[in-house]
């Protein structure tokens, strides 16, 4: 006899055959998809019981949203203090710049004017560089 199988199994299906379970309105979550199911998990859950075979119920995961709690500033601090991190954004926003697709919103307006700024002042400082 091989290894036990395990399924995974998602909220809103049935643990026995993977199906989905219809859910009520309102009271408690259904388990099972069917009475023939639920029967079938039962002699299954009493046949484990006396050793002759073993099933295993899983109680369902619940899944939940976390807001995160860092500023914008945070993040622009977080990208400064990374060469690596800063050079990935400027490349990002090349590439941007290079579609063309996101320059032509009013609301880029702002960005288009800082890079503008941005090249002026690197080439201003590359000429001025010893080499």
């Amino acid at each position: 006899m091989g290894a036990p199988s395990r399924r995974e199994i998602g909220r809103g299906t049935c643990p026995r055959c993977g199906t989905p379970v219809p859910q009520r309105a309102t009271g408690r979550p259904a388990t099972w998809c069917s009475h023939s199911c639920r029967r079938a998990a039962y002699e299954e859950r009493r046949a484990a019981r006396t050793g002759a075979i073993a099933v295993e119920l899983v109680d369902r995961v619940v899944v939940r949203e976390v807001r995160l709690t860092h500023s914008p500033d945070d993040c622009v601090q977080a990208v400064l203090a990374s060469p690596t991190a800063t050079a990935r954004l400027l490349r990002e926003l090349t590439g941007l710049l290079f579609v063309q697709e996101q320059i032509w919103n009013p609301r880029w307006s702002r960005v288009i004017d800082t890079v503008n700024v941005l090249l002026h002042l690197t080439m201003r400082w590359s000429q001025g560089r010893p080499r």
